[in-house]
């Protein structure tokens, strides 16, 4: 069931562009949009300045590139293999891109909160815990840059989906 208690400060905005992120992918918006996308043992971290209303999300797969290494001869080794192909399938990359691109926008670190989603072990047959590997990577990477956690929804065994309105800075966390 996805929140209720801040939807009335949405109703406003009526005409936002929606946009999906898949694996491996990030935004930077700008300008008001909804951005959704569905998560297992994948991260999305929400980063959030509200004097701009600039938002950036990244739907991160893994937590570090080192984890091909790690997965060898295991479950994973073919969820790894599968990968899609760039750095923004890592949790420290998407964070770091994201956090350079809202600086270049006039926006400082301390202006930024972030919210943290996802991190499932959702596949009880795998040995290796993804998701809380994730959550690792992403708490210690937003506390070496000091950006403060505002809210999440995180861990479990359940996926789930998230809705975000750039603007408002609102998400919106429905289990599946």
């Amino acid at each position: 069931m996805y929140e209720t208690t801040l939807a009335s400060q949405i109703a406003i905005q009526t005409t936002y562009s929606k946009l999906f992120l898949s694996l491996g992918e990030l935004v930077v918006a700008k300008e008001p949009m909804q951005v959704w996308t569905v998560l297992g043992s994948c991260v999305s971290v929400v980063l959030y300045n509200q004097r701009l209303k600039i938002s950036a999300l990244c739907h991160a797969q893994l937590a570090e590139e080192k984890v091909f290494g790690k997965t060898r001869g295991t479950e994973l080794e073919q969820y790894a293999k599968r990968a899609v192909k760039n750095d923004f399938r890592y949790v420290e990359h998407s964070i770091c891109y994201m956090l350079e691109q809202m600086q270049l926008l006039g926006i400082r670190k301390r202006e930024i909160t972030a919210s943290v989603f996802g991190g499932g072990n959702v596949i009880e047959l795998f040995t290796y815990k993804a998701g809380d590997e994730n959550l690792n990577a992403t708490y210690k990477v937003l506390g070496e840059h000091g950006i403060t956690i505002v809210k999440q929804d995180v861990g479990g065994n359940k996926s789930r989906t998230i809705r975000h309105f750039t603007d408002t800075g609102i998400t919106y966390v429905r289990k599946l």
